[in-house]
């Protein structure tokens, strides 16, 4: 006989227990909801750093493209190939090295085939450790053998026991209107070559004045007469007026004073 639709619906009926439904705590809902209080909070934290990750290595990046292809820098760079596509100064870079330090790096060059390493007092200063690296990949740790913060120059000595190029200092100082060049690692550059010429106003050469231009690394740069020798050491760069960013070297009688100490 064909069931009623009571029927179907008292077949199997159902238990109290099954019926009733337990209310859940009003603090499971407060619970819940600081849950996704602190997923937000730490979602947004995230975002907040990951923004200013990316905003820090765009300025990064943007330094880097502004000092590495900055005017002056394509313009130093234009003038070191225009130098060096001769291979004329291929033997005077030989000697010149770049000196890292923990806090930076300059320049230096070696004077003795024994390597002794010339460059300024405070490229070396409270250095701990002092490595040289020379235009063929080599490098070399160096101690200070001596210093003079007065002259503003610093002798190195390569520990390695080699024989290794060097440049010759003259016996002539510069004069007025010589001809000069400098060899050295501004910025993040290596090996540029620059040519300029000494200045009328040289102080009684207490310090050479020269039009090269020059920037941070230069510093411990050797200034080249045409003919090749050391004739001063870059250490600073002039500020202000028409004369901004030219080079300051110390003069080779304080060199040979300095080194005959």
């Amino acid at each position: 006989m064909p069931k009623s639709k009571q029927d179907d619906l008292n077949e199997e009926p159902y238990t109290h227990d099954e019926m009733e439904h337990e209310e859940p705590l009003i603090e499971a809902f407060e619970e819940e909801e600081l849950k996704n209080k602190s997923s937000g909070i730490r979602k947004l934290v995230i975002r907040l750093v990951a923004a200013v990750i990316t905003v820090a290595m765009i300025v990064q990046a943007g330094s880097f493209l502004l000092e590495h292809f900055s005017l002056d820098a394509l313009r130093f760079m234009s003038e070191s190939e225009e130098l060096t596509e001769d291979g004329s100064f291929e033997e005077f870079e030989k000697a010149v090295v770049t000196v890292q330090t923990g806090s930076g790096h300059g320049t230096g060059f070696v004077i003795s085939e024994t390597g002794e390493v010339l460059t300024n007092e405070h490229v070396v200063r409270d250095a701990g450790q002092i490595h040289v690296a020379f235009s063929d990949g080599t490098m070399h740790e160096a101690d200070v053998v001596k210093s003079d913060p007065n002259y503003d120059l610093a002798l190195l000595h390569i520990s390695d026991e080699t024989s290794f190029p060097a440049l010759s200092l003259a016996d002539v100082p510069a004069e007025a209107e010589d001809r000069v060049y400098v060899i050295g690692h501004p910025l993040t550059h290596s090996f540029i070559v620059n040519t300029g010429k000494v200045k009328e106003s040289t102080s009684s050469f207490q310090v050479i004045e020269i039009t090269n231009s020059v920037f941070p690394g230069h510093s411990g740069s050797p200034v080249l007469s045409v003919g090749g020798e050391v004739v001063g050491v870059v250490y600073a760069r002039q500020q202000g007026g028409e004369q901004s960013g030219e080079g300051l070297a110390v003069p080779l009688h304080h060199i040979h004073s300095f080194l005959d100490d």
